[in-house]
């Protein structure tokens, strides 16, 4: 018999829930909703709550038998351990130190795990995508914030707290931008889609001119998770010559190949797979952000990377999430 679980991407803008049959990867069912930072803690696990048992019935799974587990791959930081979140800088004040794994355990009566959900993606990518014959990679996906996973020897480099591989607060401009995070000068704050979105409003509101204007009309820069240009807009207005669309990218691209270099430096890795909603929408940032980061890092680790796109989509995090939700519930 097929073993089900459920996978969950759990990012700054939407929540992606799905039934995935674990030993092949396929998503038999999805859920979609979006994410609100004004959420209690309680409306939080609510909304989790109904998304599992919606992908449960779009899947036809007798529910008593239905899930092995639960895994959720969420955009802060985690206690994999205790399965809490500790914060997510993007999800707003209720997610500090929320017991997201018991409190859905105890309701679904099935094991849950909770990671960040990058190391969730790169377990996906490293079992069914980019990283499939590679046992030592860097997975970095840009969307609402920036974040990272290490793999080395097959197995997610997690450090002492879970953090490992956070790329996204690495200092790239002392006393720079104001990150979500409270930090200062963290790469994310200059090349996630949020940080994008602020550069282009910002020159917007200033009059300059630009296909964005008619393609967003009137953006609100503090809706949560940036949500003011979506990363199909910022495509079609480069593919139309936009001059600002084409200059933010290049500039959030050179930042990004800056933070890829400064990781090529410290943990050679084999290769790095880029995904998230930009770069799979936007091929120039890819392209900048690849040639940037072999123009900055060391000549020979430069020169033997890899630098490739995640290539399961918006599946990677669900399928990746039910992975270990899978694991979870056969220990």
């Amino acid at each position: 018999m097929a073993t089900h679980a459920i996978g969950i991407d759990f990012g700054g803008t939407k929540l992606l829930t799905a039934v995935v049959e674990a030993e092949s990867g396929q998503v038999v069912s999805e859920v979609k909703k979006r994410t609100r930072a004004s959420d209690s803690a309680n409306e939080l696990i609510a909304r989790l709550s109904e998304s599992i048992e919606q992908a449960i019935e779009k899947a036809k799974l007798p529910r008593k038998r239905s899930i092995a587990g639960i895994g959720i791959g969420i955009a802060g930081q985690v206690d994999a351990g205790k399965g809490m979140l500790l914060g997510a800088p993007n999800l707003g004040a209720a997610t500090i130190n929320l017991p997201i794994g018991p409190r859905l355990s105890k309701v679904f009566d099935v094991p849950v795990a909770l990671r960040n959900d990058v190391q969730i993606a790169a377990q996906g990518e490293a079992r069914f995508g980019a990283g499939k014959d590679c046992d030592d990679f860097l997975c970095v996906f840009v969307g609402t914030g920036v974040g990272g996973s290490l793999v080395r020897n097959g197995t997610p480099l997690t450090g002492a707290t879970g953090t490992a591989g956070e790329i996204g607060h690495l200092v790239i401009d002392a006393n720079g931008r104001l990150c979500g995070c409270g930090g200062r000068g963290h790469l994310e704050a200059y090349a996630s889609r949020t940080a994008i979105t602020k550069a282009i409003i910002g020159d917007l509101k200033r009059g300059r001119p630009s296909i964005l204007s008619e393609l967003i009309g009137e953006p609100d820069e503090d809706e949560p998770g940036g949500m003011a240009i979506r990363s199909g807009v910022l495509a079609k207005a480069i593919k139309q010559g936009d001059e600002l669309a084409t200059e933010t990218i290049m500039q959030a691209g050179t930042y990004l190949g800056l933070g890829l270099a400064s990781a090529i430096n410290l943990v050679n890795p084999k290769r790095i797979v880029l995904g998230g909603g930009v770069i799979e929408a936007v091929d120039l940032l890819f392209s900048v952000a690849a040639n940037h980061a072999r123009r900055e890092a060391l000549p020979t680790p430069a020169a033997e990377v890899e630098i490739l796109r995640a290539e399961l989509g918006d599946h990677g995090g669900v399928i990746g999430a039910a992975l270990i939700g899978a694991s979870e519930g056969r220990t």
